[in-house]
């Protein structure tokens, strides 16, 4: 009796479950600490270092960057004007993205304990933090977790609060920003049928008035501005082709290393699969409903890395009873403290080393280049730095630019001048390489590139030309006009003599170049440093996502 009084009471039960969240909650911090650490150790993926540029190209006015898709140029676009160089200024955003990242963590922990406790939520919280890929991505400079705050704040109001027209218009809200920031928050429609299933009984009455204002929506845009409507059907069935156009699981490779990297989160996921199967439970639908997304790198193109940080807050919310189970079967503190072991070990298995080559090469481009110049690259590297060409050289941009056949490259090269080429991906590599393999560019780029850059400090091209011993080339087209200075050898140009250490301005022309003597010449961009050895490569550059 004396026990079972304490008990009701809020006894030594109460003691335990208040012990254990503590427990859950210190483990969290210090794996959000942790993460916040990654974000100024760990490598610069070039998603990121494209997103960085496009904050600087949308404040320089450039043509298709806005803010749908692009939150972040708008919210970050003051960080660029801080002391630092593109490194800094990414590890910074990076650090920004937390409150975000908390609010993530957050909801889950508020729409979990719609079908649990308190201590199993944040279990669930901590699950989806140190789940592989959500630990090393959370803080990328991306939209994807900025839009899964707001899609999962949205679901946990739903979860929690009356539907009134002022909570649905909340919800609404929430998601339309979801929508601002990725076109991809359609991914979490499965969730948001779950919300719809729980709470059917409150949402019926509404659902004939929101689906004859969506159409009204629909045929007022229609009527009163068709060719934005039909800018945005044509907008969303290229966004359709890109998203599913890859065949099954396009990206088994990245699931297969995030099922490893979330092992515990994955051996769950397939007891939640028997859970479904035996268990009595009227959530079972809506569970279900929420670890639907866990299934969409089955289909969905773009289930690269980063994709799981925005697509596993639901499941996280779907593993409650799953994970309460394990709770009581072998312990709060146990099962919390495999949950950070594994946040450990990520965070020790990043490879610490890349981020000091990415350093270096921006160093070697500043060299070459104390004020900014147009160039070319893969991804917007040197974020402000303008781009001839602001697009990737690979994945489905590369393959849409094969398929047109225009060498975009020698177009761009000839509407301005561009002096800089940072060959830092494979196909810009390949373009100089004796000895190229797998993707490459249109043979006309890759010889136009060839005849007017040259090797400046490892991947960092300048504009130039070599002339070897005894060699005349008639005809050669300057395709970047400005001056250049003249190294190693003096050299006839259009019959006129050059001596070395002199300096040239050659106009976008065709001219005579002739080196009569036993050395090798060297035309350089003037205004570039003298060269500088570096070993990086584009495969040094990066350490995969």
């Amino acid at each position: 009796m004396t026990g079972l009084a304490l008990e009701s009471l809020g006894g030594p039960a109460k003691r335990a479950d208040s012990s254990s969240t503590r427990i859950i909650i210190i483990a969290l911090g210090a794996v959000l600490c942790l993460q916040l650490g990654l974000a100024f150790t760990k490598s610069i993926n070039w998603d990121e270092f494209f997103h960085y540029s496009l904050i600087h190209a949308y404040w320089r006015g450039e043509d298709g960057v806005g803010i749908l898709q692009n939150p972040f140029v708008v919210l970050y676009g003051w960080v660029p004007a801080l002391a630092g160089d593109t490194i800094d200024h990414i590890r910074l955003i990076r650090a920004l993205i937390m409150p975000f990242e908390m609010l993530l963590v957050g909801a889950v922990i508020v729409a979990s304990t719609k079908f649990t406790d308190l201590k199993t939520a944040l279990l669930c919280g901590l699950a989806y933090v140190t789940a592989g890929y959500a630990f090393t991505q959370g803080l990328a400079l991306r939209a994807d977790v900025i839009s899964a705050s707001l899609l999962m704040s949205a679901l946990a109001i739903g979860f929690h609060r009356k539907l009134s027209v002022i909570t649905l218009g909340l919800i609404g809200g929430l998601t339309l920003l979801a929508f601002v920031a990725t076109i991809k928050a359609v991914l979490y429609l499965p969730a948001f049928l779950a919300l719809a299933v729980l709470r059917w009984d409150e949402l019926k009455r509404f659902f004939l008035p929101l689906v004859l204002l969506a159409i009204a929506s629909i045929a007022a845009l229609s009527l009163l501005a068709p060719d934005t409507l039909a800018m945005l059907s044509a907008k969303l069935a290229g966004a359709a082709e890109r998203m599913f156009g890859g065949g099954l699981v396009p990206q088994h490779m990245h699931w297969m290393r995030q099922s490893a990297m979330a092992s515990i989160f994955t051996v769950m996921l397939i007891g939640f699969a028997f859970w479904q199967m035996k268990a009595k439970s009227a959530s079972k639908p809506v569970l279900a409903l929420l670890a639907l997304p866990a299934l969409w790198p089955v289909i969905y193109f773009n289930a690269y890395p980063y994709f799981f940080a925005f697509i596993l807050p639901p499941v996280a919310v779907a593993l409650a009873p799953v994970i309460n189970w394990a709770a009581d079967r072998y312990g709060v503190a146990t099962l919390t403290t495999i949950f950070s072991l594994n946040a450990v070990a990520l965070f020790l298995m990043e490879p610490s080393k890349v981020q000091a080559n990415q350093v270096e090469v921006h160093e070697l481009v500043r060299s070459a280049f104390p004020a900014p110049v147009t160039y070319i690259d893969e991804a917007g590297m040197i974020g402000d730095f303008p781009r001839a060409v602001p697009q990737f050289a690979s994945g489905w941009a590369l393959n849409s630019y094969l398929r047109k056949g225009e060498p975009l490259y020698s177009q761009a090269i000839m509407a301005q001048p561009v002096p800089l080429v940072l060959a830092n991906c494979l196909t810009l590599s390949n373009a100089f390489s004796d000895t190229p393999f797998g993707e490459r560019l249109l043979p006309e780029d890759e010889a136009f590139l060839r005849a007017n850059y040259i090797q400046h400090a490892g991947i960092v091209m300048v504009a130039g030309k070599r002339i070897e011993a005894g060699e005349t080339l008639r005809g050669e087209l300057v395709a970047v006009p400005g001056d250049y200075r003249i190294e190693d050898a003096a050299i006839l140009i259009d019959g006129k003599w050059y001596h070395a250490g002199s300096t040239v301005t050659l106009d976008r022309k065709r001219y005579e170049f002739a080196n009569e003597g036993e050395q090798s010449a060297t035309l350089r961009w003037d205004t570039a440093s003298d060269p500088r050895p570096s070993a990086i490569t584009f495969l040094t550059l990066y350490s995969g996502y």
